[in-house]
């Protein structure tokens, strides 16, 4: 378990006159409350078109990666500034990054394999941005939703003690789910956490496991939430930053001196967020309206669809110039022209007012001179062999649900291949194939690869797949369709200190690179598809304004937290 981050000096304070100044360039000392209505307001008219928005707006801007981030970010940028010449650089032959969905075949109807990203959640600000995404791409008749009634919303297990442990979904569930191994000393611990000592106020940073152990006990943390973290992030909760993951937990043991009291006090969000709730809720409310009851939701082709429709509208409707198979090899920022270089794209015009880097933080880091910005190389990433299995029988897995995570506490001898979870997809989106059978999706890997000698073949993948789900599932029948996709590098893990990393990025990217070296995608703010749109549209917002920025502004100054039923 990794040593707590002490403050070394406190958080550069982020007055009103600088909240106010990061959305439209003015100034005021007004208290927050009284900004609020006129700042939403403003918002609700609709943000693109503020006039201060558009007072200087950049001539060219080079989008790095073709993945989901950088697709969004082009297609917004084109609509925040349409006038902006926009070029869209990826190395590999194809767009879409890690989302990748493949259309099996076979002669009794199609099936889909999913490489990465499966299904998404509407119901969170990040969740209705991309809805709002989803809705100007005209894919409300690709949706497949399934309702929060569904086994799928409902049922999620924990493999522990040598069997999946259902977790609780409602009052009735958590009197029984008390009755299982892996929730043992549940009940003490959680009515203790209120009366817990908080972390000594010099504590800036902590691992989720010290932070969860300290608040709920040894016992949840190991074999509860370790298993969550295993599903999100692939990662070890020893390593992983409390205040990155759990950010407004940590603030309320802070605040409020314990995680239940903020709970039961004044429900809190970010300024920012209530401002982005207000306005993209009312433009996608159709789309929310019709979702209403949904836990989650995909496409018929796939999640895929997205990006396949994305570069569709990129390259046709907002006359993007994207170009693949381009290899960037560096990026140099010159003083005078208050432009960066794009090295290794072979064009005439490779210098940019804006350069937008969606490549992870380690790999944008290696494109820029020697001791530009040290604190990017510090985030690195996990590897995950995704295994994809079809089965001709129904109901094989002999449970009903979305599908069941692995804790680190499990033994070797009861996970020896170092499984992270199992993923239920038959139920999870029961739509998406043509024939019928059980489909699942075994991840593998993970932090448990970190000091790996060699990292498994594919053909081992399927093999080492197999055996977990005949261990823990006693399938022994051979599927009939497999695929393993090895995912290298691509779960960015925040470490201890991930926040005060990203404010010395913020202030080296402004000092040497002018602040025209934009960062977005899965290594700062969220791993997760909607975290990536989100990035995406806030890099664009800020860009299309002209003004210098990192998109880490929101880790270098403090933040503005208001009540969540502040109209």
């Amino acid at each position: 378990m990794k040593p707590p981050i002490l403050r070394r000096k406190p958080f550069r304070l982020h007055h009103v006159q600088n909240v106010t100044r990061s959305f439209w360039g003015r100034k005021g000392d007004e208290p927050v409350e009284s900004l609020i209505p006129q700042i939403s307001e403003e918002w609700h008219r609709g943000v693109e078109q503020h006039p201060d928005l558009h007072r200087d707006p950049p001539k060219s801007v080079a989008i790095l990666g073709a993945g989901v981030t950088g697709l969004t970010a082009a297609y917004q940028l084109s609509h925040f500034s349409p006038e902006t010449s926009i070029t869209l650089l990826e190395a590999s032959p194809r767009t879409g990054g890690w989302i990748r969905s493949l259309k099996i075949p076979t002669s009794k109807g199609s099936i889909t394999f999913e490489t990465g990203p499966r299904t998404l959640r509407p119901w969170t600000v990040n969740g209705i941005i991309t809805l709002n995404l989803v809705s100007h791409l005209s894919l409300q008749s690709q949706i497949l939703s399934v309702p929060k009634s569904s086994p799928a919303a409902k049922n999620r297990y924990i493999y522990f003690d040598k069997r999946l442990n259902e977790l609780p979904s409602s009052i009735q569930g958590v009197l029984k789910a008390l009755q299982l191994p892996v929730l043992k000393g549940a009940i003490p611990s959680v009515l203790t956490e209120i009366f817990r000592r908080k972390r000594a106020k010099d504590v800036e940073d902590e691992s989720v496991e010290s932070f969860l152990t300290r608040r709920l006990g040894a016992n949840l943390t190991n074999n509860l939430a370790s298993a969550v973290f295993h599903g999100v992030y692939a990662g070890d909760i020893a390593n992983l930053s409390a205040d990155a993951l759990l950010h407004t937990l940590y603030r309320n043991e802070r605040v409020y001196g314990s995680i239940t009291r903020g709970i039961l006090g004044v429900q809190e969000m970010l300024l920012e967020e209530k401002l982005l709730e207000g306005v993209y809720g009312s433009r996608t409310a159709p789309l929310l309206n019709r979702l209403k009851t949904t836990s989650i939701y995909s496409f018929k082709g796939g999640m895929e669809t997205l990006t396949k429709r994305m570069e569709e509208a990129v390259r046709e409707e907002c006359d993007v110039t994207v170009k693949t198979g381009v290899k960037v090899d560096g990026l140099r920022y010159n003083h005078e022209t208050s432009e960066v270089e794009v090295l290794g794209y072979d064009s005439p015009h490779n210098s940019f007012d804006f350069v937008i880097s969606t490549f992870p933080a380690w790999s944008t880091a290696s494109l820029l001179p020697p001791e530009t910005s040290n604190a990017l190389f510090e985030t690195r990433g996990v590897t995950v062999m995704v295994v994809n299995l079809f089965y001709d029988k129904p109901n094989m897995t002999g449970y009903s649900g979305f599908g069941y995570l692995i804790p680190k506490s499990v033994p070797l001898e009861q996970n020896p291949h170092r499984a992270l979870g199992v993923i239920f997809d038959s139920d999870a989106m029961p739509e998406q194939d043509e024939r019928q059978g059980t489909k699942v999706t075994v991840m593998l890997g993970g932090h448990w690869w970190d000091n790996a000698i060699s990292i498994p073949s594919e053909d081992d993948g399927v093999r080492m797949a197999k055996e977990v789900l005949r261990q823990h599932l006693g399938i022994t029948e051979e599927p009939v369709e497999t695929m393993a996709s090895l995912q290298a590098d691509c779960i960015p893990q925040y470490g201890v200190g991930h926040a005060g990393r990203l404010r010395q990025a913020h202030e080296d990217l402004m000092d040497k690179m002018g602040g025209k070296l934009v960062l977005a995608g899965s290594s700062y703010g969220g791993v997760g598809l909607n975290d990536c749109v989100r990035s995406a549209r806030d890099a664009a917002f800020g860009v299309a304004a002209g003004r210098p920025m990192t998109n880490l502004e929101r880790w270098a100054f403090e933040e503005v937290w208001i009540p969540k039923d502040m109209p």
